[in-house]
């Protein structure tokens, strides 16, 4: 599946702060889990990415997995090599789990530099970690 973001607005036609609802319509059936022991909002795994949930029901967050592609102006950042995303988004760090831009909060889980996922997020969503 092709993914093109708009970095803190949109992953295709889903835009952040849309309601579960609306995002279940759009992607199908979900399985709502728990991803870590402390969450306090159900996440929606519709098998190719987990939909993460605010205390409002609206989304903040997507992770998509390395069976799909991930495009951010036409550039696929996802997945693809450190360097390729490092060009694509220009604020990239990296960290001990992979790739990591607050200011477009997004995130691509690489441990052994070997890429497993993005989470793509609303403005702001990393700016805990920060």
């Amino acid at each position: 599946m092709k993914f093109d973001v708009v970095p803190m607005i949109s992953v295709n036609e889903i835009v952040f702060g849309m309601k579960r609802e609306e995002i279940r319509a759009i992607l199908g059936n979900a399985t709502e889990f728990y991803k870590f022991e402390d969450d306090e909002v159900a996440t929606d795994d519709f098998g190719f990415c987990h939909v993460f949930y605010d205390a409002q029901d609206r989304c903040e967050a997507i992770e998509i997995f390395n069976e799909s592609e991930v495009y951010i102006n036409d550039k696929l950042i996802f997945p693809t090599d450190f360097n390729v995303a490092l060009d694509a988004v220009e604020d990239f760090e990296q960290d001990d789990d992979g790739l990591i831009s607050y200011a477009n909060s997004i995130g691509i889980y690489a441990p052994d530099e070997e890429m497993e996922s993005i989470l793509i997020g609303k403005k702001g969503y990393y700016d805990d970690e920060n």
